[in-house]
Parts: structure tokens; C-alpha cells; sequence
């Protein structure tokens, strides 16, 4: 197939493209506003590991990384997130009532990382406003601070500090959301000329066959050149496949 096929298959397809290529930006756009958080919030906290008999740095930096881990993986866990509702009685109306589900969507909604040579545990918060993003961030950093016991032993002695104020901006996912609906567009876009070009294809060749059946010329060695004709392998003629 020739560059003036494909051409005239975009020219025949060319409404059907950009309505499919529409109707997936549409969805596009309508998934990221429904289903994406619109904001996000991200603070530090510092764990601290008060020792009141000597140890060395390495021991005591090893120790406190240990419990940077811990710490950061409690946030997943139920009895965390019972804590922050307790705390922040709103966040039991945004999550479902299914026990399951509502762990699944906390761990979505919160992501950690951790810098371990500073004992430092990075949050990420993610919500549908900014109020709701700096109040979850609050009350998990005061969790953290007053009931790490629940996770850690008392005589462990450890502290945890937030260094900064939550800081709340526009998720950067909600960002990319021209470029999500430009490639959304391309894609339905193609999706069409690529079915549309395979059908052409399937049916010329189809055709042929049918055609080469007819007319009972299989005893012909035949083979197709650049342009897709159907010629005679050894006198390089044209196959015409008219009805006798």
C-alpha cells in the first residue's frame, strides 16, 4: 500500500478519527477531575532517639534508621489510621466504610520515603482540597509525636518532630492533564486509521485471492511489487484478474 492509499484512507476516516479521538479526551479529562486528587501536601518529620546511656553514633544511627522504617511503614497500617480518625473524625466520612477498602484507599491517599542517614520520614498527602490535605497532614505528623508507643517501645525513648509546615500546591498529576488529553486525542485518533488500514488490507488481499481462484491461474507463479499489484514472477506483467 502506497503513500496515496494511506492518505486517501485519512481522508475518508478523517470525521470517524476525531470523533473517537474527542470522545476519548473527553473521557480522559472526566476520569483525572472525578477520580484524581486535586491537591497535594508534603512535610518532613524528624525521628529522634533519645539515648540516656552512651552509645556510639553508628549504633545509635543504625537504631534510629531502624525505627525511621518502622515508623514510616505504621502509617499503612489500621491502628494507625483508626488513631488519625480519632484525631480527625472527618477522614472516617471520605473513606469507605468496608475495613479492606478503607486501608487500600489510606495507603493511596498517603505516601512515604524515607532519608535514612537523617532519620528523616518524607509524607506526601493526597486530596480532594487543600483544607482536607494540611488537616490529614497535621493530625498524621501529631500521631506520629503521641502515639508512636503504639509501634515502638516506651523505653526507647523515641521523639518524633515535624521540621516544616505542610506544604500544599496543586497535584503535579492534575498538571499533565493537556498532555493527557492531547495523547488521548492521538491515540482514538490512530486507533482508528490503524483498523481502518487493516481492514483495507484484508479485504485487498481477500479479493485477490478470490480473484486468483476464479480464474484458475495458480498455476501461474505470481508475487506482488512495490506498490502491491499482483504480477507475473517471471514476465513481470500486471496479473489482470477481470472475468474471462
Amino acid at each position: 500500500m502506497n503513500y496515496s492509499q494511506i492518505f486517501a484512507i485519512i481522508k475518508q476516516k478523517i470525521g470517524l478519527m476525531v470523533l473517537v479521538g474527542l470522545l476519548l479526551a473527553a473521557l480522559a479529562f472526566w476520569g483525572v477531575m472525578l477520580f484524581a486528587p486535586r491537591y497535594q501536601s508534603n512535610f518532613d518529620v524528624l525521628v529522634i532517639q533519645n539515648q540516656q546511656e552512651f552509645v556510639d553514633s553508628y549504633t545509635l544511627a543504625k537504631s534510629t534508621e531502624h525505627f525511621s522504617k518502622l515508623l514510616s511503614e505504621s502509617v499503612y497500617t489500621e491502628t494507625f489510621l483508626t488513631k488519625v480518625i480519632e484525631n480527625y473524625p472527618e477522614m472516617g466520612k471520605i473513606l469507605p466504610i468496608d475495613r479492606e477498602d478503607r486501608v487500600k484507599n489510606w495507603g493511596k491517599m498517603v505516601k512515604t520515603s524515607l532519608n535514612v542517614e537523617l532519620g528523616m520520614i518524607h509524607f506526601k498527602i493526597l486530596a480532594a482540597d487543600k483544607s482536607q490535605a494540611e488537616n490529614v497532614s497535621r493530625t498524621v505528623a501529631s500521631v506520629l509525636a503521641s502515639n508512636n508507643s503504639l509501634f515502638i517501645s516506651e523505653n526507647q525513648n523515641i521523639e518524633v518532630r515535624m521540621v516544616n509546615a505542610p506544604v500544599v500546591k496543586t497535584n503535579p498529576g492534575t498538571g499533565n492533564l493537556t498532555l493527557l488529553i492531547f495523547s488521548s486525542f492521538l491515540i482514538g485518533a490512530l486507533l482508528v486509521f490503524v483498523i481502518s488500514f487493516y481492514k483495507k488490507v484484508l479485504f485487498r488481499e481477500f479479493s485477490e485471492k478470490n480473484q486468483i481462484e476464479k480464474e484458475n491461474i495458480w498455476e501461474r507463479t505470481v508475487t506482488q511489487d512495490d506498490e502491491g499489484n499482483v504480477i507475473d514472477a517471471e514476465t513481470g506483467e500486471i496479473v489482470n484478474f477481470q472475468k474471462k
